[in-house]
């Protein structure tokens, strides 16, 4: 509605000034004597209340139908007067009438369609019967000609409106079925995260109980291997590894039925990403963790939830599965967002992989891999307002660009 009232404002001062050129013509060359007190008056307040309408517009998000039909029926009044006083419905502008029809056909419901159909018909039945004759200053062409020169005039300003009115609406149509279309794929999206955050809780659930029984087990050999400190040791890692893994279902047990924001920490944009180097070298041990040059952003409070660090966590793996020896990581942020830009040496993404990346689970080249985890990274940063953009290096591998809005999360925003 607030695009075709727009247009109809737009379109309104089109026609005043096609109007008023072609008054000041047939004036001044063709002999005929415009009343211009009258009609004067009716373009200045017409002028007045498009101006109003604009900043009106301006101002509001939503036109209600009922404002939307009083300017319509106004453009009828309007019209009205200017042909009353200018030969009534020998004026060849009599056609200008279809346009308020035509505006009110597309944007309103059809009851206030036949409002303005029929105040533009009663309209011009009267004018049949009652306007106001142009006197002639001289026969300077004859009344038949004139009138002939007068309608093709008026068509062609009618033509000119109604092709363009068509041709924006038709635009602004395509762009509202590619935003349905949008926010269609991002629903069916999250539909699937929310089917995989149930299936992992599940499956979180039912890996508690081997795990305990390795856990034990290991203990057990931890004992037994006091004497012989390489095995001892060896069974240390693993122990370490299974309370890692325990930890690790239990905490998604926990997520997958609280919100986010339950689960978040106060801390500043500097002690995030921190932490998320730590979790990263803590996972990836083989892999160095390169620091790219990068002006430090300002400290101020944040409350990230989990996700977000889990999900950009899932791509710094992803780039380390990708490139085991390296992977740069550089960080900057400000008040309003977080940018991070990851790259790795490994062998890059295909063309028509690169595709699907974010919009579909993939598979990775980990043996059994699913692809899951880059899948619910990208959704789960988008979902947050974020962007992630994935980039061939010229050197080979892939640079991927993330950017995360700060604002919903910084300290007493919530």
């Amino acid at each position: 509605m607030p695009i075709i009232f727009k247009y109809l404002l737009l379109l309104r001062g089109v026609v005043m000034v096609g109007q008023l050129a072609a008054l000041l013509v047939i004036d001044r060359a063709f002999g005929l004597k415009v009343p211009w007190l009258p009609v004067g008056i009716t373009l200045l307040m017409l002028g007045a209340l498009t101006l109003h309408s604009g900043y009106r517009l301006g101002t509001l998000h939503q036109i209600s139908a009922r404002e939307f039909l009083a300017q319509l029926l106004a453009d009828v009044v309007a019209l009205s007067c200017l042909i009353f006083f200018t030969g009534g419905s020998l004026n060849p502008f009599i056609s200008l009438f279809l346009l308020p029809i035509i505006f009110a056909a597309a944007a309103l419901p059809s009851p206030h369609t036949a409002i303005v159909a029929g105040t533009a018909a009663t309209a011009y039945t009267m004018l049949m019967f009652v306007r106001e004759p142009v006197e002639h200053h001289q026969a300077a062409v004859q009344g038949f000609d004139l009138h002939v020169w007068g309608m093709w005039y008026g068509f062609l300003l009618s033509a000119a409106c109604v092709a363009a009115f068509v041709a924006r609406i038709a635009g602004a149509l395509r762009e509202r079925d590619a935003a349905l279309a949008e926010a269609r794929e991002q629903a069916l999206r999250s539909e699937r995260v929310i089917a995989l955050g149930t299936l992992a809780a599940g499956t979180a659930h039912e890996l508690g109980t081997p795990l305990a029984t390795m856990a034990i087990v290991a203990q057990d050999l931890a004992a037994d291997l006091v004497d012989q400190p390489a095995l001892h040791a060896a069974v240390s890692v693993l122990q370490g590894q299974l309370q890692r893994c325990k930890t690790t279902l239990s905490q998604l047990a926990i997520d997958a039925g609280q919100a986010p924001a339950q689960e978040g920490f106060r801390c500043t944009p500097r002690q995030f990403i921190e932490q998320l180097r730590d979790d990263f070298e803590a996972l990836n041990p083989g892999v160095r963790l390169r620091q790219g040059d990068a002006p430090q952003g300002p400290d101020f409070a944040i409350v990230p939830d989990k996700t977000l660090r889990q999900a950009l966590l899932n791509i710094l793996n992803n780039a380390a599965q990708a490139s085991p020896a390296v992977v740069e990581l550089t960080v900057r942020w400000d008040a309003e967002r977080l940018s991070l830009e990851i790259r790795d040496e490994g062998p890059g993404i295909a063309g028509e992989l690169s595709q699907r990346l974010g919009h579909a689970p993939v598979p990775s080249a980990k043996e059994s891999g699913l692809g899951l985890g880059l899948y619910l990274a990208v959704t789960t940063l988008q979902r947050e307002g974020g962007v992630v953009e994935f980039h061939p290096r010229e050197t080979g591998g892939t640079r991927v660009l993330v950017e995360v809005p700060l604002g919903h999360i910084k300290a007493g925003n919530g």
